[in-house]
């Protein structure tokens, strides 16, 4: 990769000209975060499972990575309680509880609907 293409990633994940040249140890947890995203972009794998990959992360660097996972071409699965996150990304939700898996073939909005989580959400304020 020419470092004119690494500098230009870099910066799609909010470095500025002058942190290209910093050792990782001095990076913040946030900064590390979004250097291992762009590492995964450099390099990709066809698989990524994430946990909580908004943790340490802030607004624009958010909004960054969704961007770049809508552009991944393999199979991503992440454990999250970003609501924001979940609704851009989840095409598929898989809802864990007391032993059971149950599968949910659409996006979050589509599980708290067949769920019953979103009747239970407007059922719980009353007039």
């Amino acid at each position: 990769m020419r470092e004119e293409d690494a500098r230009g990633l870099l910066g799609s994940f909010l470095f500025r000209r002058e942190d290209v040249h910093k050792r990782v140890r001095v990076l913040s947890g946030g900064e590390k975060s979004r250097l291992n995203l762009v590492k995964f972009l450099v390099d990709p794998p066809n698989l990524l499972l994430m946990d909580e990959p908004t943790t340490h992360l802030d607004l624009l660097s958010v909004e960054a990575l969704i961007q770049a996972l809508k552009q991944f071409s393999g199979s991503l699965v992440f454990i999250s309680h970003d609501v924001h996150f979940i609704r851009k990304l989840a095409e598929t939700t898989w809802h864990i509880a007391d032993g059971q898996v149950t599968k949910y073939s659409g996006g979050y909005d589509y599980y708290l609907e067949k769920s019953g989580l979103l009747d239970d959400e407007r059922g719980g304020v009353t007039a």
